[in-house]
């Protein structure tokens, strides 16, 4: 019996802030509002192995680099650890201590236990793949790169070396196929690989999946009529993915 080999990654879903990670100068419910990535972990996990980061990324952002050297989202105040909101408005100052701090409480140990997924799913399967769930804003915000207003129901976010090229066309294709209108790469890109394994193990394959949120919610942040039958055709997504890795 082939043993299942993905591993579901939802890095925005929480909307937890601790109480001793207060101290912001924003208004916490609109960046909340605009910046979670709302019910991904109900639309993606399913009962699969899942690795969902438990606090909200205002708090600190796991998918940015570590490093704001390396990290080109840094330039606009929103690293590994924020310090402007989506507006570009100040949202906390911190020292370099205080970062670190937050780095080592938070953004380390989500990526210790995405490493540890990976590598049960080889130890186990032979073979892995990420699935890397998210939503995006129906409308682009302000730090974001892409500023078409005209955003796909579904973007599908690729790597150059975890992304083969039939696993991104099939995922299009079936998403297209159930009605939805999809882009490759558009209006985000990429997919996450853990450094361990990151474009040195071809074993490990990832992708990304974007949900447009007009999809299943509406403007106020709760769940529309559309959020069962989106999740089922996520489900439907990841299955076929499984059967193809």
């Amino acid at each position: 019996m082939k043993k299942d080999p993905i591993v579901i990654h939802v890095p925005h879903a929480s909307t937890l802030i601790p109480e001793d990670e207060r101290g912001y100068e924003a208004d916490l419910k609109t960046e909340l509002l605009k910046l979670t990535d709302h019910y991904c972990d109900e639309l993606f996990c399913g009962s699969r192995p899942s690795v969902v980061f438990p606090v909200n990324r205002l708090v600190c952002d796991p998918e940015r680099f570590r490093s704001d050297e390396d990290e080109c989202m840094a330039r606009v105040g929103m690293g590994a650890v924020y310090t402007r909101a989506h507006d570009g408005a100040v949202l906390r100052n911190i020292t370099p201590g205080e970062r670190e701090r937050i780095l080592v409480k938070y953004y380390d140990p989500h990526h210790a236990r995405l490493t540890e997924a990976v590598g049960k799913a080889l130890e186990d399967a032979g073979r892995c793949l990420i699935v890397d769930g998210h939503s995006f804003s129906a409308e682009p915000l302000p730090f974001e790169a892409d500023q078409d207003p005209d955003r796909p129901d579904i973007c599908i976010g690729t790597d150059p070396f975890h992304t083969p090229p039939e696993l991104a066309a099939a995922a299009l294709d079936l998403m297209r196929g159930l009605g939805y209108s999809v882009k490759a790469d558009r209006p985000f890109s990429g997919a996450i690989t853990p450094l361990a394994y990151y474009r040195r193990e071809p074993r490990v394959k990832s992708i990304m999946i974007e949900l447009n949120r007009r999809l299943y919610m509406d403007a106020h942040g709760r769940k529309s009529g559309g959020f069962e039958a989106v999740r089922n055709d996520v489900q439907t997504l990841i299955e076929r993915l499984a059967r193809m890795i």
